[in-house]
């Protein structure tokens, strides 16, 4: 069975890849840039061709919203993008799952669930939606697809604003968050992700949109101080006030800090989804994502400090 990865050489293409492989599959994993997996080298804004016969598709790549691009360039990837490597899946009637995100949520008012109002905020959340809106016309040509939203995804390389978390445990620091630190977040272990979709191609479960929350190990408060016993650091938390959003939301939108708008507006609430839907599909669990944070630390420790 030869499968297509698109985003081959990113950090979730990387280890699904790999999980691939060592379940004896073929795979074409085609990026932008080279990569360990990285078969071919392939622009998806603008059209292509494959010599070989696929029989599935997992399209990660993305313009991320840490790209912090232009939503041109969003749309681009992320929308044409997708339409293109639909193009492909549809020439060869492979299974397709498209890996969408939460974000398309925008800022919703409690638990999300499949059934949440859609409202978008930036280029990123909004081409992501624009995405699975185009999977929805090729759906109507008889396309099987399948697409997931996924809540924060992490593991051993992708440290993202866990960076600066780390660095301050490392350096015993206070780590500055914003608002009271007791809201909920899920986060979604790397392998947990990557096994899910490949239970949707086994299965061949399509027609079905799906939010991935992972689990909740617990507040962000709680997160923190479980890696500061961790990494044995005498780090405080620093609880900032949200009457500084509003001057925080200024410095992102002039790229002073590291953070969007978005983030910045979901960072202090309760953000996590309900997994009935995921449930009921019949996939369990296998990973802790706390255990994920660790190997992050560890990442930290032994590459960037």
């Amino acid at each position: 069975m030869v499968i297509l990865v698109t985003g081959s050489s990113g950090f979730v293409g990387e280890v699904l890849v790999t999980k691939l492989i060592s379940l004896g599959y073929d795979v074409i994993g085609i990026d932008h840039t080279t990569g360990k997996h990285t078969t071919k080298i392939i622009d998806i804004t603008k059209p292509f061709t494959l010599d070989e016969k696929i029989d599935g598709v997992f399209h990660l790549a993305a313009k991320l919203v840490h790209h912090r691009s232009s939503y041109k360039e969003y749309y681009e990837t992320n929308a044409t993008g997708t339409k293109n490597v639909l193009d492909i899946a549809l020439h060869n009637n492979a299974f397709f799952v498209y890996v969408s995100t939460n974000a398309v949520y925008g800022i919703p008012n409690g638990p999300m669930t499949e059934n949440t109002a859609i409202a978008p905020l930036d280029g990123y959340a909004k081409t992501k939606f624009q995405g699975e809106q185009i999977c929805k016309e090729y759906e109507k040509k008889d396309l099987k697809i399948a697409i997931v939203r996924p809540s924060v995804i992490i593991g051993e390389k992708r440290l993202g604003l866990y960076t600066i978390i780390f660095k301050s445990l490392y350096s015993n620091s206070p780590v500055r968050i914003l608002g009271n630190g007791e809201n909920k977040v899920s986060f979604v272990n790397v392998n947990d992700l990557c096994g899910f979709l490949i239970f949707l191609l086994e299965k061949k479960i399509s027609n079905i949109t799906v939010n991935f929350g992972g689990k909740i190990p617990g507040s962000l408060n709680f997160v923190i101080d479980e890696l500061k016993k961790y990494t044995k650091s005498q780090s405080k938390i620093n609880h900032i006030s949200l009457k500084f959003l509003p001057i925080l939301k200024i410095l992102a939108k002039i790229k002073i800090i590291p953070v969007t708008d978005w983030q910045l507006s979901v960072m202090y609430k309760d953000f996590f989804s309900k997994d009935d839907l995921l449930l009921s599909t019949g996939y369990v669990y296998k990973y802790e994502p706390i255990d994920a944070l660790k190997e992050m630390a560890d990442y930290y420790k032994e590459n960037l400090l």
